[in-house]
C-alpha cells in the first residue's frame, strides 16, 4: 500500500492562518499512504495563507467564501477523488492517519465515514492524550463489529452520547459521493456545521472509527470563538434542526438532541447576556428553564436584571459557582 497513491482529496479551509498553514499541509504531505491531492481554500485570506500554501505545491483557491461551512464546500466542490479527508488549518495528521483509514475502507465498502482517535493539545502543553480513553465508558457500551483497524458502527445507540466528538472535521474521511447524496455542510450555521453534516451523513451510512491516535487538535488557548454568541447560538440552531427534521438523522441523534436542548438555550442565553443583549438573552434562559430546571439557569436569569456592568460581574460570579459547585 505504501506504494501506491490513496484516491483521497484532502481538503483544509483555512483564513489567515499562516503562522500555522504551513506545518498543517506538511502533515499532509508526509503521509505514508500519499493523498492523491491536496487542496486549500483560502477564504480571501489577507494574510500569507495563500502564498505559503501555493509554495508548497498544492492547489490554492483564494475565493471569498465567507464562513467555514462555504469554504468546505468549495473544497468539495473543488475535489475529485472518491473520499475527502478534511484538516483544519491548525490541526496536523500523524503520518499514518490516511493508510490506516484506507485500511479499514478496503475491508468494508459500505462504510461512509471513517473517523479516529485523537489528542488534544495546546501552547501549553497536551491537554488530553487520548478522547477514545477518555470516553472510553459510552464507546465500549457501544454496539460495533471489530474490524482490523478498530470497529464498525451499524448505528449509533444513544449510550454513546460522546460520539459526536469523534466528529470532528480533522478527523473524518467520507466518501464523496454519500456527502453528495446526504448534502454538504449548512452555510447558516456559524459552527456545529460538520456535526450537523455528518451525522446526516450516519443516518444514511456506517461509521468507521480507527482506534488509534491519528490526529493531533489544536486548541487555542485565546480563542474567543467559543466565547462569542454566534458560535452557542449555532449550536442552538443545529439542535433545533436535528429536532424539526428528525428523518434526517440517527434516532440516537434526534434523543441526544432533546437532552442537549435546554442546555443549549442556556449556553447561548448566558452569552447574550454577556455580551449586551440582556432581553434576548433572557427569552432563551426563559425557555430553558420551561424543559428543564437548573441553578445555572436561575443564576444566569438573575445576573440579567441589573444594568448591564452589573451584569456582567455577576455572570462572572455565575461562570465561578458553576465550575466550582458543579450546579
Amino acid at each position: 500500500m505504501r506504494d501506491s497513491i490513496a484516491p483521497v482529496s484532502a481538503v483544509i479551509a483555512a483564513y489567515n492562518a499562516e503562522e500555522l498553514i504551513g506545518a498543517t499541509i506538511a502533515s499532509a504531505q508526509a503521509q505514508t499512504l500519499p493523498v492523491a491531492e491536496i487542496i486549500v481554500v483560502a477564504d480571501g485570506s489577507t494574510d500569507g495563507t495563500a502564498k505559503i500554501a501555493a509554495s508548497m505545491g498544492v492547489r490554492v483557491f483564494n475565493d471569498d467564501c465567507p464562513g467555514l461551512a462555504r469554504a468546505r464546500n468549495k473544497c468539495v466542490s473543488e475535489s475529485t477523488q472518491p473520499w475527502i479527508a478534511f484538516l483544519d488549518s491548525d490541526d496536523l495528521w500523524e503520518p499514518d492517519k490516511i493508510e490506516r483509514q484506507m485500511e479499514m475502507a478496503s475491508e468494508d465498502p459500505e462504510l461512509g465515514l471513517i473517523t479516529c482517535d485523537y489528542s488534544t493539545f495546546s501552547e501549553s502543553g497536551n491537554i488530553c492524550a487520548s478522547e477514545l480513553e477518555k470516553y472510553a465508558a459510552a464507546y465500549l457500551s457501544q454496539p460495533k463489529r471489530a474490524v482490523s483497524q478498530g470497529a464498525v458502527i451499524e448505528s449509533l445507540d444513544p449510550s454513546f452520547d460522546s460520539a459526536y466528538y469523534f466528529l470532528l472535521a480533522s478527523n473524518v474521511m467520507v466518501r464523496r459521493e454519500v456527502l453528495l447524496r446526504t448534502g454538504l455542510f449548512d452555510e447558516s450555521l456559524h459552527s456545529a456545521d460538520d456535526f450537523d453534516c455528518f451525522m446526516r451523513i450516519l443516518a444514511h451510512a456506517r461509521m468507521g472509527l480507527v482506534e488509534k491516535l491519528l490526529v493531533q487538535r489544536r486548541h487555542h488557548d485565546d480563542s474567543t470563538s467559543n466565547r462569542h454568541p454566534a458560535a452557542t447560538l449555532s449550536c442552538l440552531a443545529a439542535t433545533y434542526k436535528v429536532l424539526e427534521h428528525p428523518e434526517n438523522y440517527p434516532a440516537a441523534t434526534v434523543e441526544l438532541c432533546r437532552r442537549w436542548l435546554p442546555g443549549n438555550l442556556r449556553h447561548a442565553g448566558a452569552r447574550l447576556i454577556w455580551n449586551g443583549e440582556p432581553s434576548r438573552g433572557r427569552g432563551l434562559l426563559i425557555e430553558s428553564a420551561r424543559l428543564e430546571f437548573n441553578w445555572r439557569t436561575l443564576l444566569a436569569l438573575t445576573a440579567s436584571l441589573p444594568p448591564r456592568a452589573a451584569s456582567r460581574k455577576l455572570m462572572q460570579a455565575r461562570y465561578y459557582v458553576s465550575q466550582t459547585l458543579g450546579i
